[in-house]
Parts: structure tokens; C-alpha cells; sequence
């Protein structure tokens, strides 16, 4: 006699695997400018944004672009393109180390946030042959620079992107710029996207630590940055013994913005062929 068959047991639906998110790509624009010679005798330079709640196109660097451009094929990188959520300051110069040690460049450029990613690259043995340009570029975040930057972070939840904006603004404005007023009317002209670019960019700043790793870079290393900046300034700075500081009179935060014919000068002298080795100034 057959026994009946069991009722099928039913089989649980398995879950689809979870898609990873695609891998950050960098965004990039290649400047023109003014050619020496042979576009192969040319040196090959880096250059990574400051934060900025869009992506400019690399318009922040045109005051002073053609010190850069009159010797080098330059490529200025969006910083926070390679950005991934949960990511720290290491870990996103670790992810820009995965890039451009592809082919080393001849002279790494970073401002603000870029030149402190930068900073965290010089640990890196092919960054050693490298000329190395920072503009307002904090080698080292103390409290009240923590809480300045996070105060313009928190502005974004509590009161939207354009009244962040403004905030910022207050902190980088040079010294010859009009205070702007604000509201705090929340979200007025709320752009979330940017707002979130925004504020995650300023935090990873906090507590920023590369003194060890510029203090023992080999390489020759130009720190500019404004004398009268309310945000980054001079002992948020680190230098070698054969590293150069600059700080630029009448200037804020934005130094190339302020003063674009001092701190051309500035990085004309530093990439000049003949610039002796051991320099450092202090209030230039």
C-alpha cells in the first residue's frame, strides 16, 4: 500500500542580494594656459577643490590659474567626488591616493579641504617628488576651528543651504568684503543636495591631524594663507625645515580671491627652477 505524499514544503522566497553602490569616479576639468616649448617638456599638477556646496568647474583657481598653468598641464579634481558615505578624512585621501598614484604628478595643489587631503598624501613615497602648493590648507583643526566649521554644518539641517552659504561666507570673506546679513528662515531657497555636500565636506575636517607626516615630507612644500583669515591660520599650520609659509596681507580665507597678484608671485617664486632648498618665511 503506498502511503500518501506529503504536501510540499514551501520554500522560503530568498531575498535579493543587496546592490552595492557604485564606486565613486573623480570629477575633473583639465586647464589651459599659456605653453613652454614641447607639451612633453611640461610638468603634470594635481589640484584638489576646496569644499563647495556645487561643483564650480575649477572657477575657484582662475586668479592665480596661470602660475600653474604657464609650466604644468593641470587638472583640478572635485574633491568631494570621491567622497562615500562614512568616510573620515583618511579614508577619503586614502580613495584619492588610489587615483593619483597612478601617475604620479610633478606638483600636488590642494585648497582648504583639497590641501588637507593632500597633507595626508605626503606619507606616501611618490608624493616625495613633488612639488607641493597649499592655499589656507589646515595641516592641524584646534577647537575653535571644530566649532566655527560646525556651526555653518549645523545651519544646513536648522536653517537650509542658502543660510549656511551666508554663514560661510562670513568666515571666508576677506577683510575688504561687506558683512552679509541673513535670515533664519528655514530652508528659503533649500537646495538638499548641495546642503548635504556641504556640511559633510565641512565635518570632515574635524580634529584633522597631519603635523608628523608634512613635519617629515621631504619634498619642497609652499604654505599660503590669508593674515587676517577668520578661519584657517597661521598655527593651524605645519612646516619642514625646507618648506616656505606665506602669509598674505589684507587677505581672509581666500587669499587668491583677495590678493591674486601676491599669491601669483608667491607660487612663481616657489616653482621657479633656481629656488634654493632651505627657505621658510613667516608673514610675507
Amino acid at each position: 500500500m503506498t502511503s500518501p505524499s506529503a504536501p510540499p514544503v514551501p520554500t522560503p522566497a530568498t531575498a535579493p542580494a543587496p546592490v552595492a553602490a557604485p564606486a565613486p569616479t573623480p570629477v575633473a576639468v583639465r586647464l589651459g594656459g599659456e605653453r613652454l616649448g614641447d607639451e612633453r617638456a611640461l610638468g603634470t599638477a594635481a589640484v584638489l577643490s576646496p569644499v563647495m556646496a556645487r561643483w564650480d568647474e575649477g572657477a575657484f583657481l582662475a586668479p592665480v590659474a596661470a602660475a600653474l598653468t604657464a609650466g604644468h598641464r593641470v587638472t583640478v579634481y572635485d574633491t568631494l567626488s570621491l567622497l562615500r558615505d562614512g568616510d573620515d578624512l583618511q579614508a577619503l585621501a586614502e580613495r584619492w591616493a588610489g587615483v593619483l598614484a597612478a601617475a604620479p604628478v610633478d606638483l600636488l595643489v590642494g585648497n582648504a579641504l583639497g590641501g588637507a587631503v593632500v597633507q595626508h598624501l605626503l606619507a606616501h613615497p611618490w608624493t616625495h617628488r613633488a612639488h607641493v602648493v597649499l592655499l589656507s590648507a589646515p595641516t592641524v583643526a584646534d577647537d575653535a576651528l571644530d566649532a566655527t566649521l560646525e556651526r555653518v554644518a549645523a545651519a544646513v539641517e536648522a536653517h537650509g543651504t542658502a543660510t549656511a552659504l551666508r554663514l560661510l561666507h562670513e568666515v571666508v570673506r576677506g577683510p575688504a568684503d561687506p558683512v552679509t546679513s541673513y535670515d533664519d528662515a528655514p530652508h528659503r531657497a533649500d537646495d538638499p543636495a548641495a546642503g548635504r555636500r556641504l556640511a559633510d565636506g565641512l565635518r570632515l575636517l574635524r580634529r584633522a591631524d597631519a603635523r608628523r607626516t608634512v613635519e617629515r615630507f621631504p619634498g619642497r612644500l609652499l604654505h599660503v594663507h590669508g593674515a587676517e583669515s577668520r578661519l584657517v591660520q597661521g598655527h593651524h599650520l605645519a612646516t619642514g625645515p625646507a618648506h616656505t609659509r606665506v602669509a598674505v596681507p589684507r587677505a581672509g580665507m581666500r587669499p587668491h580671491t583677495d590678493q591674486p597678484d601676491h599669491v601669483r608671485q608667491a607660487i612663481t617664486a616657489f616653482l621657479a627652477p633656481d629656488q634654493p632648498e632651505d627657505k621658510y618665511e613667516e608673514g610675507v
